[in-house]
């Protein structure tokens, strides 16, 4: 291979929660509100970061109208 693969690392919900100074709680309700979407591997919760940057995004939208 001539090109280096780029690997994406997924958060689990604690460091998600960690990283937003928010409760695992409130990730879990984002999720539920389907404000927030997980990929599941067994039961965990794992995030993405292109997820979570459309995430941010679309809530810096609605705060700024």
């Amino acid at each position: 291979m001539d090109t280096p693969s780029q690997v994406t690392r997924l958060m689990d919900l604690k460091e998600l929660a960690s990283q937003w100074k928010v409760s695992p709680h409130t990730i879990r309700s984002f999720v539920r509100q389907k404000k927030l979407i997980p990929t599941r591997i067994c039961r965990r919760l794992l995030f993405a970061p292109t997820e979570c940057e459309r995430f941010l995004r679309e809530q810096a939208a609605k705060s700024s109208r």
